[in-house]
């Protein structure tokens, strides 16, 4: 029982701990934006109820607070999902994690950059856009290129 209260603890204080900052190719970090993981209950009403209706089925839901929105990460028709709302509610953009082939030039410009880190999610986002999301040994990274292959941001989940 006691080891369980523990673990508890231990999995709230990382939880509450978690959040990304900029970086710059040589893994310097600069702070320019932050998100830390919340619990929905700390999510206002018109921002619950617009994901609601705006998502219906969605399961796995993850809350982030951004430095001016709340950021959604659920899982939807079989897909991986990221919306943002505005404290209002308002929606502000949705991206889909595409299972669909990312772009060779994207593809190419990232393992030049990268070679040997390994992705775990390739993201399209409403810009069109591409976000990697990989692992650095055990640091996570997310990359952000044009569709024409060009690294527009890198940065550090910390």
């Amino acid at each position: 029982m006691k080891n369980s209260i523990i673990a508890t603890f231990i999995a709230a204080f990382t939880l509450v701990a978690c959040s990304k900052s900029s970086v710059d190719e040589n893994s310097n970090s600069n702070n320019s934006g932050t998100a830390t993981a919340i619990p929905s209950s700390n999510v206002p009403e018109a921002v619950r109820n617009s994901f609601n209706s705006s998502f219906s089925g969605a399961t796995e839901v993850e809350w982030l607070r951004g430095s001016n929105n709340f950021i959604s990460q659920f899982n939807l028709s079989n897909q991986r999902h990221d919306a943002r709302f505005d404290d209002n509610g308002h929606r502000s953009s949705h991206s889909v994690i595409s299972l669909a082939a990312v772009p060779a030039a994207v593809l190419e410009a990232f393992r030049q950059r990268f070679p040997t880190d390994n992705v775990y999610e390739w993201k399209l986002r409403n810009d069109g856009t591409w976000k990697a999301h990989f692992m650095r040994g055990s640091v996570k990274y997310e990359a952000t290129y044009s569709a024409e292959g060009s690294l527009l941001k890198f940065e550090q989940a910390s």
